[in-house]
């Protein structure tokens, strides 16, 4: 994708197409307070060689401390049993054995406890999510979990910034009933098992207006270059934020699919009808172009895991389609997704209009997982020009 720096504002103003006006929106979200059920990890994830320390021992790359019991390779997930200090945990090591170091993400579960772990990437702070509850924001890259309850499976959702990127973890944590070898051995199995249910996995990105209407600033006149400015209203969505797999409008949408029992994926991208209004009565209606929109693999076919790419570029179908003045939505991510519904999404977009992404895991026809990866309302005006303000990156964003 073809991301510009900052401009000044009044070049900026320039290149604002006209359907995707609104009322400037500030992003906010609510974050919920810290319930006292975390501490330090003592099965943390080596994330440099993909394997399991204790403690602070993780930052040296030393392995002293924990006890390999067993490890089991299955078809849709791979588990260990672990031991350090008297403690025992079955672990999943699925997305560990990521072959870049930030897509590795780990959890460790006893009836008790789970101990999650992520790469440090550098960012200044991390935040964790428990099923949609904010529990922790830390620099380090491990914590412990004490607010489970044993037999239970638990969300977790890790997210930084750094390197000029946004980088989300999402991990599903099996809760032991029982942490002997047996019953920690069963588990292993149940977690396969469930894992083995998923037949695919679909990421969905969409762009919408959350207004009714649209319409072009005074200010702006003819300088947009749009064929339709003052005097002319454009249709919004109508909505907010929703994680219906289908039937919410849109601006610009892409479906990725990838099969965990065949290779083939599916890409499948639309833009919505763009309508303009002059004193009430439509005066014309065309659909951007989705050449811009695109999703492909970047992995072989395993079974287990596989990484993704998304772009999503669409112009204003009334305005110029390229030069300082071509703007319109725009996003890119990377991402790892695993069979069990782990995964590993990066990357950054335009700070308008609203953008949702979801993920969603099914096991048969209709059947599915939700997960929410990243949801944020509109920056600024601005932030629809391709050059005009900083790009955000993609997170969590208090969504989840």
């Amino acid at each position: 994708m073809k991301w510009q720096p900052s401009v000044p504002r009044a070049l900026a103003a320039a290149a604002v197409p006209a359907v995707l006006l609104a009322s400037s929106l500030t992003s906010a979200s609510a974050e919920e307070a810290t319930p006292p059920a975390v501490s330090q990890a003592v099965f943390v994830l080596d994330s440099d060689h993909g394997s399991f320390t204790t403690g602070k021992q993780a930052l040296t790359g030393h392995t002293a401390g924990v006890k390999r019991v067993a490890t089991y390779i299955g078809k849709a997930t791979d588990t260990q049993l672990l031991s350090a200090g008297g403690q025992k945990v079955i672990a999943d090591i699925t997305l560990a054995a990521s072959p870049a170091k930030n897509e590795r993400a780990a959890w460790a579960a006893s009836p008790r406890f789970v101990d999650v772990s992520w790469p440090d990437l550098g960012a200044g702070r991390y935040t964790v999510y428990r099923d949609g509850v904010r529990i922790a924001a830390t620099t380090g890259h491990s914590l412990r979990d004490t607010g489970v309850n044993a037999g239970s499976e638990v969300n977790y959702q890790i997210s930084g910034e750094a390197d000029g990127r946004g980088h989300t973890w999402g991990l599903t944590a099996t809760v032991p009933t029982a942490d002997d070898t047996a019953t920690l051995a069963s588990t292993a199995q149940r977690v396969e098992e469930r894992a083995r249910r998923y037949t695919k996995t679909a990421v969905v990105w969409r762009s919408f207006i959350r207004q009714k209407w649209a319409t072009v600033p005074k200010q702006l006149g003819s300088v947009s270059g749009c064929k339709y400015t003052r005097g002319y209203q454009y249709r919004g969505d109508n909505r907010g934020f929703s994680s219906k797999v289908t039937g919410p409008s849109f601006r610009a949408s892409l479906r990725g699919v990838v099969y965990w029992t065949k290779s083939p994926y599916d890409l499948f991208p639309e833009t919505g009808v763009t309508r303009v209004y002059r004193n009430g009565t439509e005066v014309d209606r065309r659909k951007a172009s989705t050449r811009g929109i695109d999703f492909r693999t970047r992995t072989r076919f395993d079974g287990k895991t596989r990484a993704v790419h998304g772009e999503i570029e669409a112009s204003d179908p009334f305005c110029p389609s390229g030069g300082i003045r071509r703007a319109g939505i725009g996003a890119f991510y990377d991402a790892r997704l695993a069979r069990n519904g782990d995964f590993y999404v990066s990357g950054k977009y335009r700070q308008a209009p609203d953008h949702e992404m979801y993920l969603y895991g099914y096991t048969s026809g209709s059947r599915h997982s939700t997960k929410t990866v990243h949801q944020s309302k509109m920056r600024s005006l601005m932030c629809l020009s391709q050059p005009a303000c900083e790009l955000g990156t993609i997170g969590n964003s208090g969504g989840y």
